[in-house]
């Protein structure tokens, strides 16, 4: 990445889709599922310095679906890494 603040970005980034799958994982969440209730875990992240809402395409609302998700958000992380040429 090209500088300090791209790298800073992307790590809260990550930390958000980590989250996402650390709160999909908890007893609460998964017994929710389980009954059948309609429950679902965004990662969102919010820059202060644009003000603008981002989705990060991680959105999970199943257990079954959180790996797949999960791979497919880091997935995105990566090609954002990997730069405009990528």
């Amino acid at each position: 990445m090209a500088n300090e603040e791209q790298r800073h970005d992307r790590l809260c980034e990550l930390n958000v889709i980590e989250q996402v799958v650390n709160v999909s994982q908890t007893t609460v969440v998964r017994e929710a599922w389980t009954r059948g209730q309609a429950l679902a875990v965004h990662g969102w992240i919010y820059k202060l310095t644009d003000g603008l809402l981002r989705d990060l395409g991680m959105c999970v609302t199943s257990e079954t679906e959180l790996l797949g998700r999960y791979e497919a958000a880091l997935a995105e992380a990566g090609k954002s890494l990997a730069g405009p040429s990528s």
